[in-house]
């Protein structure tokens, strides 16, 4: 304390004396005081205590931690990729992490910290998934990767970080299992270098309230590597009440978190459609995204940013119930009829839990 009180007395003699003003070292800069003073909501901080803890960062606040993973895990690896109509590429976290990938996976970014390892950071917004999406060029072409999505002030110190990139061949990112295609860890710093960042999530802040949507690499590319259609499907995630603008969503109260063996029951439910994307005829070399675009929505964009950014098609579009876990939720749209193509985990009626062939391997302890 005297030496504190030294300074900033010295400090005050050189202002009198017509010296530069020096700041006291001790004053934060904007940013971290902006993110010092964000709590987490209570509902959030129910839902992920009994799965990792809650931390003090020096730089972003109060973060979570989960619990009980891999030395070399890392989010956005335990799942799997499913393209909706709605928003583009949706993250469905696989059983293991299913009880709190719906909340980080889906709000708030995550950070890499030299000291604690992945941390997520809260926020409101919802999103299919907060992600960066590079794609490769020459040699390769095809293989795609993406990163979590950080904190907008720390973007670009970890774009280019290669620990902070999962790479897959673009054949494989519809893979059921993602951990069990995903490139090895010696050949990312090449991938880095021979790949552009071609895309990010992208908030939609029009008219009406804020809309996320993920188009990420397109999915007409994804099928002329594949060599045939893929399929599209239809999600019902689960939002917090009160915090996302999501037509068809499950509402997740405070209450509903308190029973905690009923609710980790229910899934978000993920069910493929009729709907098809056809392969692109041609092969383009991807397009670099610039230093201060925030996302491109491509050739088909998904149908909530169009809603959002067309006031006749939001009030033209009906949104379905909203049964809060445990009740009975009405039919997906476009499910499809012949239960011979539904995906495994419809057929068997088990919201999106994996067919026993698509648990991941290799990632969790």
């Amino acid at each position: 304390m005297r030496r504190l009180h030294f300074a900033l007395l010295c400090s005050t003699m050189m202002i009198g004396a017509g010296a530069f003003p020096v700041a006291p070292a001790l004053v934060a800069s904007p940013a971290l005081a902006q993110q010092q003073r964000v709590e987490i909501r209570a509902d959030f901080r129910s839902a992920l205590e009994p799965y990792g803890r809650f931390e003090r960062h020096e730089r972003f606040g109060e973060v979570w931690r989960p619990g009980r993973l891999a030395r070399d895990w890392r989010p956005y690896t335990v799942g799997r990729w499913v393209y909706t109509e709605d928003w583009g590429w949706y993250w469905n976290a696989a059983d293991a992490e299913a009880n709190w990938g719906w909340v980080t996976y889906h709000y708030g970014r995550w950070y890499n910290d030299p000291r604690l390892g992945w941390v997520w950071i809260a926020g409101d917004e919802w999103a299919p998934a907060w992600v960066n999406w590079r794609r490769g060029q020459r040699q390769n072409a095809r293989y795609v990767g993406w990163s979590p999505l950080p904190p907008d002030e720390v973007v670009v110190e970890v774009r280019d970080d290669p620990d902070a990139w999962i790479f897959v061949r673009a054949q494989d990112m519809i893979a059921p299992r993602i951990a069990s295609v995903v490139v090895r860890t010696r050949e990312r710093t090449e991938l880095i270098r021979e790949t552009v960042i071609v895309n990010r999530t992208v908030v939609v802040r029009e008219r009406g309230p804020v809309v996320v949507v993920n188009p990420g690499i397109e999915p007409a590319f994804v099928a002329a590597v594949i060599g045939r259609p893929i399929r599209a499907y239809d999600v019902r995630p689960h939002v917090f009440a009160g915090t996302a603008n999501v037509a068809g969503a499950i509402e997740v109260r405070a209450e509903d978190l308190r029973d905690r063996r009923r609710f980790e029951q229910q899934r978000v439910q993920v069910r493929q459609t009729q709907t098809t994307i056809r392969p692109a005829q041609q092969i383009t070399e991807p397009k670099p995204l610039e230093a201060n675009e925030q996302g491109r929505l491509g050739d088909r964009p998904p149908r909530a940013a169009e809603s959002a950014r067309d006031p006749r098609r939001r009030d033209a579009q009906q949104p379905r119930p909203t049964p809060r876990p445990g009740e009975a939720a009405p039919p997906a749209r476009d499910t499809a009829r012949d239960p011979q193509q539904r995906d495994p985990a419809d057929r068997q009626g088990r919201g999106t839990q994996p067919a026993p062939d698509d648990k991941p391997t290799g990632t969790t302890t």
